[in-house]
């Protein structure tokens, strides 16, 4: 992607809406000694509301000094390993959420510590993204953040945060310069995929796109896709046969398993689940290499058992 390009857009759409320019790399830039082990301070907090450098306090306001500053200190060392494993995510994050009990506070804290990994949950991308809800704030927030960090590969942007930009301009649905930014993403995607489908099939059929990367011979993101369409898969069969999704335990994926082969018929497939969840994790995690060959397995065992279920 052209990212000078796609900057001035995304630009001259918050020009049009906000009438000003943001500077997200300040307040970055200011946040640096969380990255190395830091603990957050009130004075961080004054700097991520820096009305020069975005309009954080026509949507949000921070509790006040004498709510939270005794227990910010309390956070040296907590954002250095992030993301991490699952569990340290959902430690890292409950435990903002205690202090700030907001968790679109703490998604702007995250956001701006890390935006590689994390983005603003705000309405207009909840809206169009359609995000499952989760049993509490921290595990829909992490709903909101998977879906965005799977655009994330999809569109071929750095960021976590970049995405909450780009579904954020296309929410606005209005101007010329929205018609030139999806024009811009499309070049990112294969043949005759448009950004606007995209996200649809996100909650609608994401087998479909982890197939068209496939074709387009991109199988690290096939595999990313195949992953969602394998959690969606597992959660809706909670859902049909258990009647709700089970609390997570020993991380979703591996509950979600345990309760449909102990509850349901699914205890003759669980050898195939659990080679599926491997396949799962391979593809998700970005330092591993994933081949066509797990690509591909992945895709046809999940297309088997979904027509064996009458799925597909």
């Amino acid at each position: 992607m052209d990212k000078n390009k796609y900057k001035i857009l995304f630009d001259q759409i918050i020009q049009i809406k906000h009438g000003m320019e943001i500077d997200f790399e300040k307040v970055e830039i200011n946040l640096k000694h969380l990255r190395e082990g830091g603990s957050l301070t009130y004075t961080d907090l004054e700097n991520i509301a820096d009305d020069s450098c975005w309009p954080f306090n026509k949507y949000w306001m921070w509790p006040s000094r004498y709510q939270v500053e005794d227990k910010l200190k309390k956070t040296k060392g907590l954002f250095k390993d992030l993301p991490g494993e699952e569990e340290n995510e959902k430690k890292v994050i409950g435990n903002l959420s205690e202090f700030f009990k907001n968790i679109a506070l703490v998604s702007i804290i995250l956001r701006f510590v890390c935006p590689k990994h994390y983005a603003i949950y705000s309405r207009p991308p909840l809206k169009i993204l359609r995000v499952e809800r989760g049993a509490n704030d921290v595990e829909e927030y992490l709903n909101y953040v998977g879906e965005l960090r799977l655009l994330k590969r999809s569109f071929r942007v750095a960021n976590t945060s970049e995405v909450d930009m780009i579904v954020w301009a296309i929410a606005q649905e209005k101007g010329e310069h929205l018609r030139e930014f999806k024009k811009l993403l499309a070049e990112q995607l294969p043949e005759n995929l448009k950004p606007g489908e995209l996200i649809t099939y996100l909650s609608n059929d994401p087998l479909k796109i982890a197939e068209i990367f496939f074709n387009h011979k991109d199988y690290k993101t096939a595999g990313f896709w195949a992953a969602r369409a394998y959690e969606k898969f597992l959660r809706d069969e909670c859902v049909c046969l258990i009647g709700f999704i089970p609390p997570r335990e020993n991380g979703e994926i591996i509950t979600l398993i345990d309760y449909l082969c102990r509850k349901t018929e699914y205890r003759f497939e669980k050898d195939t689940l659990h080679c599926m969840r491997r396949l799962r994790n391979k593809a998700v995690h970005e330092s591993e290499v994933f081949t066509k060959a797990d690509a591909e397995d992945f895709i046809e065992r999940l297309k088997s058992l979904m027509m064996l279920n009458g799925k597909i």
